[in-house]
């Protein structure tokens, strides 16, 4: 029985996929040629740190520089158009609440950042612990977020999973020894995320309430 469940965010409970992709095109049309941002790379940007990606698309500028720009664009704009919980979200965040199963977040983005969205998306309370980037020493798929949310919630692993939509999110999941679940939120992560090998996979964030009973 899982009594514990630690979610990534972007892309897993909040479908941030157009904002990424506005602001990387706005440092493409800034400090590049938006030409170069081609479909190819508008794939590869979900998952990475983005430090790590400002030296792969940025090579000449201060990575440091171009993270601050990327977050600085960001919190320029409300996204109110664009932001939004994928689809059935609320309904499988409350069954797990009612079969008191401990949850928490452990993501890529900074951890203010992810305790604004979850207030603006009306989630919070269901989580007792968000670790974002800050939080832990080295970036998925390395598993350290992951292990320190179970250390913090003495959550024991063989009790616990990771729900992300990420390939590094499966990996992260199966080197800290907890349930992995890949969630296929885009259609242009599905090999990355079957090829990483996740105990299991959805497509609905509402088949989790399967998994949890056992099904």
């Amino acid at each position: 029985m899982f009594r514990t469940v630690l979610f990534d965010l972007d892309g897993t409970l909040m479908d941030s996929h157009r904002m990424v992709i506005r602001c990387y095109a706005h440092l493409f049309e800034k400090y590049g040629d938006p030409k170069d941002f081609t479909e190819e790379i508008q794939n590869e940007v979900f998952g990475p740190p983005l430090h790590v990606e400002m030296v792969k698309l940025f090579p000449d500028m201060d990575p440091d520089f171009m993270v601050q720009e990327y977050r600085t664009f960001q919190k320029s704009q409300t996204w109110d158009d664009v932001m939004k919980l994928f689809p059935h979200a609320i309904e499988t965040l409350s069954f797990l609440q009612k079969e008191n199963c401990v949850m928490g977040i452990v993501s890529s983005r900074l951890s203010t950042s992810c305790n604004d969205w979850l207030e603006k998306l009306g989630i919070a309370s269901y989580f007792s612990i968000v670790l974002g980037r800050d939080q832990f020493a080295k970036a998925k798929p390395e598993p350290d977020g992951i292990l320190d949310a179970c250390r913090l919630l003495q959550a024991d692993p063989d009790h616990c999973m990771y729900v992300g939509d990420n390939a590094s999110d499966v990996i992260a999941a199966q080197r800290a020894g907890v349930y992995s679940v890949g969630f296929i939120s885009e259609e242009s992560t599905k090999e990355d995320i079957l090829q990483s090998g996740p105990d299991a996979c959805i497509y609905d964030l509402i088949e989790l309430i399967d998994i949890v009973k056992g099904r």
